[in-house]
């Protein structure tokens, strides 16, 4: 991707002699002699040295001569690039989600992917449910996260999988002892909900509607997470899904899940999305599986 001057400069400074360069490139001699006196016509200053023993640089072809070999390397490092590229396809991973897979799910699973294929790139869109769909059927996301209670037809579904809604609450909560829990339970502690515009939202309205119950939530917002660092210690119970908590939960955390006995609040599933008719590229489609691999290795309510 050099021109042929530089590179048979670069050749003859290499191998220190006109005939050693011509030899290396299997060229006439007479054509690497022209290329360097072309060279030093055109930037009207001598390169060499002619010696009895053959061809050194003066002061101005080792400044050439620096720039030459960063050239050659850059040029090197983009065309093997482009190769592996023509190969793999774009490594550039477009994803979209809704907020909850961007806590820690997708993150983790984008860290983990790129320590096995470090030539993998990331853009990462966090939006409303709605708009998740939109960004897949305009192109401008490959793969996308959301959870749904209703599939969406305009779009081709490559994993479906359970994803209930849990009472989340402080390890020491009257509550946290329970195998399960009903929405009545709930009727006496301070409540953290996402707003109208969530599943975990439309799934507890149903689920009170049902149990003939009004509970108004202490604390609201668009933002599943929000709230989740006032639990410790609080009476607070949160409602969220198991992947907005990875790495919170377990023996030695601070926060335990309870599920509910409510059937409304296991209605809910995650879907993985892609456009229907549209081929992803190696590196997406290696991802994808690694990200579905994970998924349903993911805790889910016991069936």
């Amino acid at each position: 991707m050099i021109s042929l001057g530089l590179r048979y400069f670069l050749e003859v400074a290499r191998s220190g002699s006109i005939a050693g360069a011509a030899a290396s490139q299997h060229v006439a001699a007479s054509a690497v002699s022209r290329q360097i006196a072309k060279l030093e016509d055109g930037l009207g200053i001598a390169l060499f040295e002619r010696q009895a023993r053959g061809m050194e640089l003066s002061e101005a072809g080792r400044q050439l001569a620096a720039y030459a070999n960063a050239a050659a390397l850059e040029a090197e490092r983009v065309t093997a690039e482009l190769r592996q590229r023509s190969h793999v396809g774009d490594v550039t991973i477009r994803l979209a989600c809704t907020e909850g897979f961007a806590h820690q799910f997708l993150p983790m699973s984008m860290a983990q992917f790129k320590r096995s294929r470090p030539e993998a790139r990331f853009h990462l869109h966090v939006e409303r449910p709605e708009e998740v769909s939109r960004h897949v059927l305009e192109g401008l996301a490959q793969i996308a996260l959301r959870y749904t209670t209703a599939q969406d037809d305009r779009l081709k579904t490559e994993l479906l999988t359970r994803a209930p809604v849990y009472a989340v609450m402080c390890r020491k909560h009257p509550l946290a002892g329970r195998r399960s829990i009903g929405m009545r339970d709930l009727v006496h502690y301070p409540l953290s909900l996402g707003d109208h515009g969530t599943t975990v939202r439309q799934l507890f309205d149903a689920a009170c509607a049902n149990a003939g119950l009004h509970i108004e939530p202490a604390y609201v917002s668009n933002h599943s997470a929000a709230f989740l660092p006032m639990l410790p210690g609080s009476q607070i119970v949160a409602l969220s899904g198991y992947l907005t908590l990875m790495g919170q939960l377990g023996s030695g955390g601070a926060l335990v899940a309870v599920p509910f006995s409510n059937p409304e609040m296991r209605q809910r599933s995650i879907q993985v999305l892609t456009l229907q008719g549209r081929t992803l590229p190696l590196l997406a489609r290696e991802f994808l599986s690694f990200m579905a691999d994970n998924l349903t290795a993911a805790p889910r309510w016991p069936e």
